[in-house]
């Protein structure tokens, strides 16, 4: 695979952020620096497990960082990658640390929920300070970084760049049925709206149930996906599959004709980019920076969160109109281009060098 960073540039760089092998939109973007990045030197600070297993992950992270960046005199940038809540605490220890040891720190925010976090904390001045500690900050979008601007965050200092996501891997998956292929691949959970989507099923299922096959992907958070699915009655065309993953997020990706996301708040999703990348339309939300590139009747339909009502009709409007899945995917197609790899890691670098500078 070509490298789009090379080792001249990539040695000035370490990253932190959560274990490459947790699961989520943080993570897959982690692996996706580790594919075009030659060498990328990576320290994890975040491990899923209990309080003891995390505070040693940091614990080590920390001891990790301060040697590398006292006998590595190439580290000119610590590129720190992080969300809200105890994650924006641990990038705190991080921001910190870098500025003691004189580095330039980005902060890359990924979080879908920093707008709940800064409301519900006390401690508004101390975050806003942090964050203006850093050199830049990494934002998903124009209206992220309006909405850091607005809470005292030096504008000079955000930078939007987009997530990343793979080109498509096409591949002809044999069609043995007219029914409108329906896929969710998120964490199951009241934030992702997974149970909004089978309730507005559910209350349509008479209708649905001749029409529609949904797949629904991720690991559990909160709820019982699999006890709704048969209490409803809806497993003749409702399967719960897991965390999906490699080929066979590659199959799932080929057999859907149309995605959904019905979330209560994202930064922005990666599993709607890949499923815009492989020419499907989008059903979502107006949230985070998914109306900045999802528009209705364009691409997809935005729908209003816990409007279950909303959810079964855009459903529907693809049932009844098949034949403008391929447009609405096309123009897709088009949007996420600027997601590609050559795209965003020409503008990491335009980041990286002005700092350097």
């Amino acid at each position: 695979m070509e490298k789009l960073i090379l080792q001249e540039l990539s040695k000035r760089i370490l990253f932190l952020g959560v274990s490459m092998k947790t699961k989520g939109g943080m993570t897959a973007v982690l692996v996706s620096y580790d594919k075009y990045i030659e060498n990328m030197q990576f320290i994890p600070t975040w491990k899923l497990g209990n309080k003891l297993i995390k505070s040693g992950y940091a614990l080590q992270a920390i001891t990790r960082m301060w040697l590398k960046c006292i006998f590595d005199r190439n580290i000119k940038i610590i590129h720190i990658h992080g969300a809200a809540n105890a994650s924006f605490y641990r990038c705190k220890i991080f921001i910190n640390l870098a500025k003691k040891l004189k580095k330039k720190v980005i902060l890359h925010e990924h979080a879908a929920d920093f707008v709940e976090f800064y409301q519900n904390s006390n401690d508004k001045t101390n975050i806003s300070q942090t964050l203006n500690k850093c050199d830049c900050l990494i934002v998903l979008s124009e209206s992220w970084k309006e909405y850091f601007s607005s809470i005292g965050v030096d504008k000079n200092k955000i930078y939007v760049l987009n997530n990343i996501v793979s080109p498509p891997n096409f591949k002809d998956v044999p069609r043995k049925d007219n029914k409108l292929h329906l896929m969710f691949m998120g964490e199951i959970s009241i934030r992702k709206g997974g149970f909004d989507l089978l309730q507005a099923i559910s209350d349509n299922k008479e209708y649905f149930k001749d029409k529609l096959l949904l797949r629904m992907g991720g690991n559990e958070v909160d709820g019982d996906i699999q006890t709704f699915i048969k209490q409803h009655q809806l497993e003749e065309f409702v399967s719960y599959e897991g965390w999906i993953s490699g080929n066979k997020k590659t199959e799932c990706l080929n057999w859907e004709d149309v995605y959904i996301l019905p979330s209560y708040n994202e930064g922005l999703p990666i599993a709607i980019l890949e499923a815009m990348s492989y020419k499907h339309p989008i059903i979502s939300t107006p949230v985070g920076g998914i109306p900045e590139i999802i528009k209705t009747q364009e691409n997809g339909f935005l729908v209003h969160p816990g409007n279950k009502k909303e959810i079964a009709e855009a459903i529907k409007y693809y049932i009844e109109h098949p034949e403008n899945i391929k447009v609405h995917g096309e123009k897709a197609y088009q949007i996420v281009q600027d997601f590609f790899p050559q795209k965003v890691f020409t503008d990491l670098t335009h980041i990286y060098q002005s700092l350097l500078q």
